[in-house]
């Protein structure tokens, strides 16, 4: 019996010890899951505050480039093709909007990529109308009836390519404010 004793003392004195030692383990892991998700959280946060003035210009620009290109900005910007060829006039048209979205390309790192994926595809609906535009036109044409053309087509449609974008980035931007 003497090593029963012995062990029941033993015993009296490390299972104690050992569920202290178990609960502060415990305790210790709980704390330091706190504390990552608190560390995490606070990154996210910081991370949040650098990125949304940058998320917020490339949506600002990308709408300034939908704006820009939009028939009713573009065709008085570069002065209705008067005094030109409509050739002449089509390729200046093409031009600037193939100009104007090359400065712009760097926006679709901060745009989400469906956005990013309407912008292109209403530059590229843009330039269609003004090719189609362009080609219902004889070759004497100038760049004036190539203008009055490309309001024709654009008056047959329910709404500009170009807003149609600019929806999808309003709406984006109304979703990054969301809570």
């Amino acid at each position: 019996m003497e090593i029963v004793e012995i062990l029941a003392e033993i015993l009296k004195y490390i299972v104690p010890a050992v569920l202290v030692l178990i609960a502060i383990k415990y305790l210790n892991d709980v704390q330091v899951e706190k504390e990552k998700v608190e560390s995490h959280t606070r990154f996210k946060s910081e991370l949040l505050k650098q990125q949304l003035p940058l998320k917020l210009s490339a949506y600002e620009r990308a709408v300034l480039f939908l704006e820009r290109i939009s028939p009713m900005s573009i065709l008085p910007r570069c002065g209705n093709g008067i005094n030109r060829t409509a050739q002449q006039f089509h390729a200046e048209l093409i031009q600037e909007i193939r100009s104007e979205f090359e400065h712009n390309l760097v926006q679709q790192i901060y745009i989400s990529h469906h956005a990013w994926g309407v912008l292109v595809q209403a530059k590229e609906e843009m330039i269609n109308i003004i090719n189609i535009a362009s080609k219902e036109l004889n070759e004497e044409a100038n760049g004036l009836d190539l203008s009055k053309k490309i309001i024709e087509k654009i008056s047959t449609l329910q709404s500009l390519p170009t807003h149609k974008a600019t929806f999808v980035l309003k709406s984006d931007v109304h979703k990054i404010f969301e809570v």
